[in-house]
């Protein structure tokens, strides 16, 4: 009994691990995949860790300097009398900053760590943006590998039946052997297909720090509808919020700050500080103060860097929102192209292009057609309906160059 018993917890606990794997989750759709790429993706990780180290920078630069304990002892001799006598002495100082030029020198700190969020924010864009295309890329891939196996297919169908009627001697042999090699070039560019789809999801896990099973699927169907953007309202939104003119905006305050900063190191800082001497003659006890003073520099050839710097800062503002307008003015104009030529395949193509197969199919098998007129049929269709594919990829993929471009996603 005991020995039926091992037995039977040996072989649970095999099966136990394949039933967990085969339950796993191996289809994903956009938004848990987009959820992923934010928590693996390995450059937002990296971007992430930047601003914790910009954070502790900040927090660092708001603490007062040490304060300062001297301790000395030494024995004192006097020149007029055989006197001597041990001496000693605790001197105790702090530095103080001047509290304007730590205001400033603060918010240098400050601005660095918000400009290093608004960073990440931008990346955070950036990483969706790739994402959404790869598995735009994926969907597009996987379409069009459909269409490919159902051309390869019906070739070979019309093939097994052409080889039939040449073996009967009702059509030339030639015609089987084109419909072979049409059939060989079917394959190929199947094949091909199936690569770029396998690199295309490689791509894409690699962005998720190849969290998915290696075997992961998509889901989801590329698809169009039709986005009402007034532009002026586009531009307003992108220019209010997106993050790279944020970051931009804080590195100007920055450059301030840090201009402010370098005019106040012109005043002097302060030193106070305490002792109490054991001397020859008695004790000596006191405060004193020290400062620095300005003589041999006055730092003006870092105020003067300083303000270059901030100029620099605030053109390279003022060309960015140009960029940024440019940007979003140029992903309009190209969505609207894009759906105009999803309208022209609304509007009638792709049934006319299915009709005008049907009829090619049916008149060759009938001999009413050559072999290269129904070839040129079957090309045209074909052609269509990947130019149909390609123009839905490109609507969404220009759709999230858009989304980038004003800074959040187009309700």
């Amino acid at each position: 009994m005991e020995k039926n018993t091992a037995i039977f917890i040996l072989i649970f606990l095999l099966i136990i691990p394949s039933l967990i794997q085969s339950t796993e989750k191996k289809a994903f759709g956009l938004s848990e995949i987009i959820d992923l790429a934010l928590e693996n993706n390995p450059l937002l990780s990296a971007k992430k860790s930047e601003v914790e180290a910009r954070k502790a920078s900040y927090e660092a630069a708001k603490r007062l300097a040490n304060p300062e304990l001297e301790l000395n002892v030494g024995k004192a001799k006097s020149f007029d009398e055989d006197l001597e006598r041990n001496t000693g002495g605790v001197l105790l100082s702090q530095y103080v900053e001047n509290p304007f030029k730590r205001h400033h020198r603060i918010q240098v700190y400050a601005k660095d760590w918000e400009a290093a969020e608004f960073s990440h924010s931008t990346l955070t864009l950036e990483v969706t943006f790739t994402i959404k295309n790869l598995y735009f890329e994926i969907l597009r891939l996987k379409s069009i590998q459909e269409l490919a196996q159902k051309n390869l297919d019906s070739i070979q169908k019309i093939h097994r039946l052409i080889e039939k009627r040449a073996k009967l001697g009702e059509i030339k042999e030639l015609e089987a052997i084109k419909l072979y090699v049409e059939s060989l070039q079917a394959q190929r560019e199947l094949n091909k297909i199936q690569t770029d789809l396998f690199l295309a999801k490689e791509k894409l896990n690699q962005n998720l720090g190849n969290m998915l099973p290696p075997d992961f699927s998509t889901t989801g169907i590329l698809t169009y509808t039709k986005t009402e953007i007034e532009e002026k309202v586009a531009l307003q939104k992108a220019l209010h919020i997106h993050p790279r003119l944020k970051e931009k905006e804080t590195r100007v305050e920055q450059a301030n700050s840090n201009w402010s900063y370098v005019k106040w190191q012109r005043f002097p800082d302060f030193k106070l500080s305490g002792f109490s001497q054991n001397e020859l003659d008695g004790r000596n006890t006191g405060i004193g103060i020290s400062l620095d003073i300005p003589l041999w520099s006055f730092k003006s050839k870092e105020i003067r860097e300083a303000e270059s710097l901030t100029r620099m800062e605030e053109e390279e503002l003022r060309a960015l929102r140009m960029e940024i307008s440019t940007e979003v003015k140029s992903w309009i104009n190209k969505l609207r192209l894009s759906e105009q030529s999803l309208q022209i395949f609304h509007r009638g193509l792709l049934k006319q292009a299915e009709e005008s197969l049907k009829i090619a199919e049916v008149s060759y098998t009938q001999g009413e057609i050559s072999l290269i007129d129904y070839l040129d049929s079957q090309r045209t269709y074909h052609s269509i309906l990947n130019d149909y594919k390609d123009s839905l990829y490109r609507w969404n993929a220009d759709k999230a160059a858009l989304e980038k471009a004003i800074g959040e996603e187009l309700k």
